[in-house]
């Protein structure tokens, strides 16, 4: 289910105001702060839009948003076309080793067997192939044909392989007939090849073809062969959602199709994926042979292989691009709910290429290397940084809590077989053994449920309506191999520089710390208003994270851990979700014209900062308003158990609200300036509000209004709302200041005190537990901070200033403390995410 957008078309985004940079050491020694690894931080730097050139497909334009470093992969291997079968996820090559693994004694043939044995069971009962949708017990039939074409070519005998491949056969080439009769309400026939349908189960048409290739006749691959030319020209042109597929028509290996940013990120949308996987699985299903030049070709391309050049050069390209520059970082765009079906539909389609033996860069580009792409060489690190530290009861069994964002109806991990088999299985091809071995650990202990839970999840027992997931276990994990777990060896830390993500934890143990934020844009379906939103996790729970649910009402940035600003009134106001993120002060998805931007980060030994600017988020062009001229957030994290905010938002106009949110647990017990949470397990988060000085801070529970669109998710624990903003009337601008800490069920919080700065360049913040953090009033040039410190602070960290810059500092008593200036100079050295630690 998608929302669909309004079009419009969208301006250039600015270039990036600074360059990023990243400062840090190992980790220490807290407890929860296990030292990692010797790298300090995996993911990218971010660096001026330019650099996005060079990692764009060749010939693209300058692509907007922040790009990363140069990435240098290793060079594509030799590519041979592959003229036998079977040659799509699987090779003739392999079938020896995977005949030796069905055996009864590999548990994950033995759920497979199992799979298999109820579906022919359903089959000899006159279940499958059946009239109406074709389905049984939810399960597709194209499911079923794809799951007997698979067991057609591992089972050890060669009798049995004889009964599936009939089997499999008899069921493609009932559905075959069905959408030749040509029935228009026929489910077959009714955009069945661009819809949901497909989108799940779509594969198994390419793949039943190919790995039963020698037991189709010349007839049946007449019959079959129409259908596929049918539904290949149906992606070319599908509108399921916005921008499905590659616009302008017909351009390969085109600048012009990566021009426009909202077009161009629908190439990480699950519905265009899907396109692109399932087109590419039917163009390379057929020999040349069986595929000739149609004398009067209905469609774009007169063989149904010649569609693999539109996989190539339009879909491919352009999603390769996309992963490669707007969404670097190994994160899916589109959130958890989404995002890993889209990153399987992509690899899934990189696996058929690569054994296909169509790997070859000369020939279509570097698209089809996949390690030619350092989002997948992100992917494991991200994916990994994204579970919780512990893994709590889940319906079947200790599952991980992901750091979700956008869309979802449960909130729930789900099992991610599908893009860690195809990688897996890439990997393996091509020998890259360390990340075989990771993602063979994560299939097996990463999953819901953990280990215990691996044959329930590989009996696709979960409510698919497929039974791709027990082949995909089978094909992924040898029980011959026991994986090691990767964790050891990734740093403590991830950024994401196309989605601004940033992840740290204390260490890898379940005890662990976790913090996590995001600053990308938002212009596909299934993303939410959540830019500088972030979560923070402690003791096993979050203490606060973003409420998630579906759908437009949970998009607007009041139900995440953001600032809300009013603007203008949108052009569009009568429109009951457009209006209500007017009314409410939202940032705009799918609408905002220009990009949000990290402006600066640092990971350190025993601090963590980003620097995010939220303002293009906040305006339309589309709508017609741009009255917010500023918001920024300064976020530090004093590891392992303070966190200090410090938010900046100001309108044209007097009058306008500015608001602050914090979702929470349970509501709030707010006196003064503190506001007391406690948790499920008894852990208590303070929030002590700073600024605004005389600030309106309540706590409220949330309540749905009865609709579906604003029920939460299901098992979302954040019940309730915290909420700081300055008392009316409104002024243009306000700033706020936050702690947070994460204590013990019977700590009390420790007191923070606000400090501005007397001269020089205006600076605010707060000391804590003997540190002080400051951070500009404004962004900008800095000439010299001068403030005075407060009795008991030991550590400073100054905030806002230039990168790798030298700077001295001069401490004199003073009354009440101690005077300290800093400017600049040569004795102390910024690090490069312009922190001054001294």
């Amino acid at each position: 289910m998608t929302r669909r957008p309004s079009r419009a078309p969208l301006a250039p985004v600015a270039s990036l105001a600074m360059a990023l940079g990243l400062a840090g050491l190992v980790a220490g020694c807290d407890r929860r702060q296990t030292p990692g690894p010797p790298a300090v931080h995996s993911g990218a730097d971010a660096q001026p839009g330019v650099a996005a050139l060079a990692l764009a497909a060749p010939g693209a334009p300058g692509v907007d948003g922040p790009a990363a470093t140069r990435f240098e992969g290793p060079p594509a291997p030799p590519a041979t076309p592959v003229k036998g079968h079977p040659r799509l996820w699987v090779r003739e090559a392999d079938l020896p080793k995977l005949r030796a693994r069905a055996t009864p004694a590999n548990p994950l043939f033995k759920e497979l067997a199992a799979v298999t044995a109820e579906a022919v069971a359903a089959m000899d009962k006159g279940k499958i192939p059946s009239e109406g949708d074709c389905a049984e017990s939810r399960v597709y039939c194209e499911a079923h044909a794809e799951l007997f074409a698979f067991m057609s070519l591992i089972s050890s005998e060669e009798a049995a392989r004889n009964d599936y491949a009939a089997r499999a056969r008899k069921i493609l080439l009932y559905i075959v007939d069905r959408v030749n009769k040509g029935d228009p309400q026929d489910p077959f026939n009714n955009k069945f090849s661009t819809g949901d349908r497909a989108r799940w189960a779509g594969e198994s048409f390419g793949l039943t073809v190919d790995w039963i290739y020698g037991y189709l006749t010349a007839n049946d691959k007449a019959a079959i062969r129409p259908v596929f030319l049918r539904w290949a020209e149906a992606q070319l042109k599908s509108s399921t959602t916005s921008h499905d597929h590659p616009e302008p028509l017909g351009k390969l290996n085109d600048p012009v199709m990566l021009k426009e940013p909202r077009k161009r990120r629908y190439a990480v949308n699950n519905y265009f994926t899907s396109h692109m996987r399932n087109l590419a699985l039917l163009s390379l299903a057929f020999d040349a042979a069986d595929d000739p030049p149609e004398p009067k070709p209905s469609g774009t391309y007169p063989r149904l292989r010649d569609y693999f050049a539109n996989v190539a050069g339009a879909w491919l390209y352009m999603t390769d691009s996309v992963l490669r520059n707007d969404a670097r970082g190994g994160s899916p765009p589109e959130g958890f709910q989404y995002g890993p079906a889209t990153l399987a539909y992509v690899s899934e389609t990189l696996l058929a290429i690569q054994t296909a033996g169509e790997a070859d860069p000369a020939k279509w580009g570097p698209q089809v290397h996949l390690d030619g792409n350092p989002f997948w060489h992100e992917f494991i690190p991200a994916h990994l940084h994204s579970l919780s530290p512990a893994a709590p009861a889940g319906r079947i069994g200790p599952t991980h809590e992901a750091a979700w964002t956008g869309d979802g109806q449960r909130y729930e991990y789900t099992d991610h077989i599908d893009p860690f088999a195809a990688l897996g299985l890439h990997a393996q091809n091509s020998g890259n053994a360390e990340r075989l071995n990771a993602l063979r650990w994560m299939a097996i202990h990463a999953g819901p449920g953990g280990a215990a839970a691996l044959a329930r999840r590989a009996r696709s027992q979960l409510g698919q309506v497929h039974k791709r997931h027990s082949i995909m276990y089978f094909l992924l994990i040898d029980p011959a191999v026991t994986p090691t777990d990767p964790r050891p060896a990734t740093p403590l830390t991830h950024y994401g520089p196309g989605l601004g993500q940033v992840f740290a934890r204390t260490s890898w143990g379940p005890e662990a710390t976790w913090l996590q934020f995001q600053l990308g844009w938002e212009h596909i379906d299934h993303q939410h208003g959540d830019g500088l939103s972030f979560g923070f996790y402690r003791g096993g729970e979050w203490l606060t994270k973003e409420r998630i649910g579906y759908g437009a009402f949970f998009g607007n940035s009041e139900q995440h851990n953001t600032l809300a600003v009013e603007n203008d009134r949108n052009r569009r106001h009568d429109d009951p979700n457009r209006g209500e993120l007017w009314r409410r002060g939202s940032q705009w998805p799918l609408v905002h014209t220009n990009d949000p931007r990290v402006l600066a980060k640092s990971f350190a030994q025993d601090y963590v900062y980003v620097l995010g600017d939220a303002t293009p988020l906040y305006n339309s062009e589309y709508e017609n308003i741009g009255d917010v001229k500023h918001v920024s957030r300064s976020l530090v994290w004093l590891k392992p158990d303070h966190l200090v905010l410090y938010d900046r938002a100001a309108t044209g106009k007097e009058g306008r609200f500015k608001r602050f949110f914090l979702q929470t647990p349970t509501l709030a017990q707010v006196a003064g300036k503190l506001a007391t949470v406690t948790t499920q397990k008894g852990q208590k988060l303070f929030v002590t509000a700073l600024q605004p000085e005389s600030a309106v801070f309540a706590a409220e529970p949330y309540k749905p209004t009865g609709t579906w669109d604003t029920k939460p998710a299901e098992f979302e624990p954040m019940l309730a709302t915290l909420r700081t903003e300055p008392q009316a009337p409104m002024p243009k601008e306000a700033r706020f200041l936050h702690v947070l800490q994460g204590a013990a069920g019977n700590a009390a919080a420790d007191a923070a005190t606000l400090v501005r700065t007397k001269q020089g360049t205006p600076f605010a913040g707060a000391a804590v537990k003997g540190t002080l953090v400051l951070f500009p009033v404004d962004l900008g040039a800095v000439s010299q901070v001068q403030f005075t410190a407060p009795p008991g602070v030991t550590r400073y960290l100054v905030t806002g200033l230039a990168p790798g810059a030298s700077y001295d500092v001069l401490r004199k008593p003073a009354a009440g403390g101690e005077e300290i200036t800093v400017r600049a100079g040569s004795a102390t050295k910024a690090d490069e995410g312009g922190v001054l630690s001294f």
